[in-house]
């Protein structure tokens, strides 16, 4: 028998400056996408809104990546964290963009088993 891992998302929601977009997700791609890979991280999504970029307007991207289960969400969390150079990349890219936010989700059939720890 197989134990099922609960898939938890993590979303980043980034609206670059008006004409940055592109250069941001190249920059977060070249730069933040290896190291979240090495904590563990599966990149699933990458989306722009609206589907072009844009030059006098902010796009929206929106980033996706996925953990399987709680402990590697711990793991990841924990190593971000301590990562100086997670920090200095976030830093390093404020001049480029209008806010950010990260936010985690998961099925609603794997909550019950997520929140038994």
């Amino acid at each position: 028998m197989t134990e099922h891992q609960e898939t938890i998302f993590i979303v980043d929601q980034v609206i670059p400056k008006p004409g940055q977009a592109k250069a941001f997700l190249d920059t977060y791609m070249a730069r933040y996408a290896p190291a979240a890979r090495e904590r563990g991280m599966t990149l699933v999504h990458q989306w722009v809104s609206p589907p072009m970029w844009l030059d006098e307007q902010s796009n929206t991207l929106t980033i996706i990546w996925t953990v399987q289960g709680a402990p590697a969400w711990w793991n990841m969390s924990f190593h971000g964290r301590r990562n100086p150079e997670v920090a200095g990349f976030w830093e390093s890219i404020e001049p480029m963009i209008v806010s950010r936010r990260r936010s985690f989700s998961a099925e609603v059939a794997d909550l019950e088993s997520l929140a038994d720890v």
